[in-house]
């Protein structure tokens, strides 16, 4: 959230001299002394001039019909932001709205719409059983089908998935079984 104060240099003899903050706002984009009519406040201590607060990556002017955002340092649009720090789906890289519902594997977020087995593309529902091999998830016939070609010595599909780990399932240790939730 941005605030739009009034400089005290502005205010002059005009305003409500026991709210002035004492010394001197100094803008945190170009270092500056701030002398305009109206000061941009991000976070409770970082002062800016208008002409100054703009997003890092698209150089939007940043004020307060927009939400700004700080990060190391730098500030960003909404937009910029989450694109460049949001939780982003593990199978096709774009990120969630706040109203998505969502798949958890381990550390790895989908879409409901992504969360399908890689060798069938089974979508896989809440409940379902399934493996999460390399990043690569599949369904619990897939696993089993992978599991028995590579014990008899035929080669896997795909290729690179290569593990003999058990399919995790509700009653079994790794308890992994699909659940929807909110992002």
């Amino acid at each position: 959230m941005v605030d739009i104060i009034f400089s005290s240099s502005f205010l002059g003899d005009m305003g409500d001299h026991s709210k002035k903050k004492p010394g001197f706002a100094m803008c945190v984009g170009c270092g500056s002394q701030i002398h305009d009519q109206y000061i941009l406040r991000v976070s409770p201590d970082l002062e800016w001039h208008a002409a100054c607060l703009k997003c890092a990556e698209c150089s939007q002017y940043l004020d307060e019909t927009c939400t700004c955002f700080v990060r190391d340092g730098k500030t960003y649009c909404k937009r910029d932001y989450v694109r460049l720090f949001g939780i982003k789906c593990a199978k096709c890289n774009l990120g969630f709205s706040s109203s998505d519902l969502v798949m958890r594997a381990r550390d790895n977020v989908y879409h409901i719409e992504c969360f399908r087995c890689s060798v069938c593309s089974r979508q896989l529902l809440p409940g379902d059983e399934f493996s999460l091999r390399e990043e690569e998830l599949l369904c619990r016939a897939d696993h089993s089908l992978l599991l028995e070609r590579s014990s008899a010595g035929s080669p896997i599909s795909p290729g690179h998935i290569h593990s003999n780990r058990p399919l995790c399932h509700p009653a079994g240790a790794c308890q992994e079984t699909a659940n929807k939730t909110n992002v």
